[in-house]
């Protein structure tokens, strides 16, 4: 599900304005075409039909994944010199589209602000990157017969841990004890998952004192 509108689209070059559609709304989970072209930094990239300049509209862009809990607004590199006014706007569109939408997801999700689509191709390609970590991750784990613990997506995006913790199977179900025995197999069978390395070493320095908050509790 995204959404398309209809803009007059001014070229920096100061030709004539020219009406065209745009993405407006885009759902990451939905629209795997999209989600790679804004990572690309190539939405809503527009050619001057006068002098065939490329350049991005004064336009902003909601982007959704619910699965990953990621909620941001983008809007035009200009906007970032009145900050302070697009942070209440945001804030005002995003209660709007909460009733609109109607969707359990945006309960309790905090939307990300954003000024050009840079920031945000880098923390999507950092998701890919841990993505790809956590499917090696999550192969080894099945041939050593660990369970695996879901964390919640914003919060191992916004503290930099992973989003999948292997951990020993047993009554008292996942526990710091039983993911730092899950951690220890695991880097035993690959050392250079490197996020899994940082977060073992931070349980073994006693820097969490509990389980991160599982996807199914949320933050």
């Amino acid at each position: 599900m995204a959404f398309k509108g209809l803009i007059e689209a001014v070229c920096p070059k100061g030709c004539e304005p020219f009406e065209t559609e745009v993405w407006s709304f885009v759902r990451g989970d939905k629209d795997a075409e999209l989600r790679e072209i804004l990572v690309a930094q190539e939405l809503n990239l527009l050619l001057c039909p006068q002098c065939g300049t490329a350049f991005f509209p004064e336009a902003p862009v909601v982007y959704l994944d619910s699965a990953a809990e990621l909620l941001a607004f983008v809007f035009p590199a200009s906007y970032r010199e009145r900050e302070e006014y697009w942070r209440g706007k945001m804030g005002a569109d995003f209660a709007a589209m909460r009733q609109a939408l109607g969707e359990r997801a945006l309960v309790d999700m905090e939307p990300r602000i954003f000024f050009g689509f840079e920031e945000l191709s880098r923390l999507l390609e950092e998701d890919d990157y841990q993505g790809e970590e956590r499917e090696v991750m999550e192969f080894i784990a099945r041939d050593l017969g660990l369970s695996l613990y879901s964390v919640s997506p914003s919060y191992a995006r916004n503290n930099r841990i992973p989003s999948s913790l292997p951990f020993v199977p047993g009554s008292a179900g996942a526990t710091l004890a039983s993911v730092a025995a899950g951690l220890e197999k695991l880097l035993g069978v690959n050392a250079h998952l490197e996020s899994y390395g940082a977060f073992f070493e931070a349980l073994r320095r006693g820097r969490h004192k509990k389980l991160p908050p599982s996807a199914a509790r949320g933050r």
